[in-house]
C-alpha cells in the first residue's frame, strides 16, 4: 500500500493547529520532529544521540508530517484549512512538501530511529523488535508503533506516562481518549487498572492499538473501538480518563469528564502547546478541577488535575 506523506515546514507557534488538521482530515499517523526538543534530549545521558542526524540538531524549524492512503482526496480542504492557521496565527512561515511513502518504509524508518527507554520509575517502552530484559520493579511496555502516533518518544505521550506512572495504583477503570498506538492504555494495564476503554477516530489507529494490546497480552483488560470519546464519554464511567490529544479536544472533553469522574478521580491531559494551556486551566477550574501537577517541555505541556 502506498500514502501520501505532507510535511509542514512551521517555526513552531501553530504546530498544535496543523497537527489538529491532519488529525480531523483522518491522518492515519502523526508526526512532529522538534530539533529544539531534540537538542535538550541529545544532552541527557538517556538519549541515543547517535539515532539523531546532525542536520536536523541545526534546525530551527519544527516538520508535521502526516500520512494519507493515497487514494484518499484531502488537499483542497487541507489547504483551505492551512490558509485559516495563517489568519489566526498572524501570518507565520509555512512551507508545504508532498512525497510518497510505502508501508515498507515506514516500518523500516520506526526500526532505525526508534529504541527501548525508561519514563518515570516504572515504565520501559520497547520496540517489539528489540529484547530487553527487565530489571528489579520494571514494567515492559511492547509497542509497535505502525501508522499510529504514540510512540512514547514525543512530550505528550510522555506526560501522560509519567502520569500513569505516578498515580496508578491498580484497580481503576480508564478511559483512554485518542488512544493512538495503544500505548497509554498498555502502561495503565501492565500497573494494575482493572478495565480500560480506548477509543480513536482513526481506524488506522485502532487495528495497531489492538495488536500492540495482544502483543503485551492485555485484550482481556483492554478494549478498544472507533469513534469520537467525546460524544460517547456521557455513557461511560472512569476513575481516571487520559487525554493525549490537542488543547481544542482537551477543552471540549473537560466538561463530559466532571460528569462521569468521581470526586477524587483523575483527567490527564496532553498534547498541549503553551499558547493554548491557559483556556485549558481556565475550562478545568470552571467544572471543579484542581490541577495537582503540571509538566513542560519546551513548548509543551502535560497537566494532571484531580475532580474536586
Amino acid at each position: 500500500m502506498k500514502w501520501k506523506e505532507i510535511s509542514v515546514l512551521t517555526e513552531g507557534i501553530c504546530v498544535e493547529a496543523i497537527a489538529g488538521i491532519f488529525h480531523r482530515l483522518g491522518s492515519g499517523g502523526v508526526v512532529i520532529e522538534d530539533p529544539q526538543a531534540a537538542r535538550t534530549y541529545v544532552k541527557t545521558s538517556a538519549w541515543e544521540s547517535k539515532s539523531v542526524s546532525p542536520d536536523f540538531l541545526e534546525h530551527e524549524f519544527v516538520v508535521i508530517k502526516a500520512y494519507f492512503h493515497e487514494d484518499k482526496e484531502i488537499m483542497e480542504e487541507f489547504y483551505s484549512c492551512l490558509e485559516a492557521v495563517k489568519d489566526n496565527f498572524n501570518n507565520p512561515k509555512l512551507k508545504v512538501f508532498i512525497d510518497e511513502i510505502k508501508n515498507e518504509d515506514w516500518e523500516q524508518s520506526w526500526k532505525k530511529y526508534y529504541h527501548t527507554f525508561k519514563v518515570g520509575e516504572r515504565l520501559v517502552i520497547k520496540p517489539s523488535w528489540e529484547d530487553y530484559p527487565a530489571q528489579d520493579t520494571e514494567v515492559v511496555i511492547e509497542i509497535d508503533p505502525g501508522m499510529a502516533f504514540g510512540t512514547g518518544i514525543h512530550a505528550s505521550t510522555r506526560f501522560c506516562l509519567y502520569f500513569i506512572d505516578q498515580y496508578v495504583k491498580g484497580g481503576e477503570e480508564i478511559i483512554d481518549a485518542g488512544c493512538g498506538s495503544g500505548i497509554l492504555s498498555i502502561g495503565a494495564a501492565k500497573l494494575g487498572a482493572r478495565s480500560i476503554f480506548a477509543m480513536d477516530v482513526d481506524d488506522i489507529a485502532v487495528k495497531v492499538a489492538r495488536e500492540n494490546i495482544i502483543l503485551n497480552g492485555l485484550q482481556d483488560i483492554i478494549k478498544v473501538e472507533e469513534g469520537d470519546i467525546v460524544k460517547v464519554l456521557h455513557s461511560k464511567k472512569a476513575d481516571m480518563i487520559l487525554a493525549n490529544i490537542t488543547a481544542e479536544v482537551v477543552t471540549h472533553l473537560i466538561p463530559e469528564a466532571a460528569k462521569i469522574l468521581p470526586p477524587g478521580g483523575y483527567l490527564f491531559g496532553s498534547g498541549i502547546v503553551d499558547s493554548r494551556w491557559p483556556g485549558v486551566e481556565q475550562q478545568l477550574q470552571k467544572y471543579g478541577f484542581i490541577i495537582e501537577q503540571v509538566l513542560t517541555d519546551i513548548d509543551w505541556i502535560g497537566v494532571a488535575a484531580r475532580k474536586a
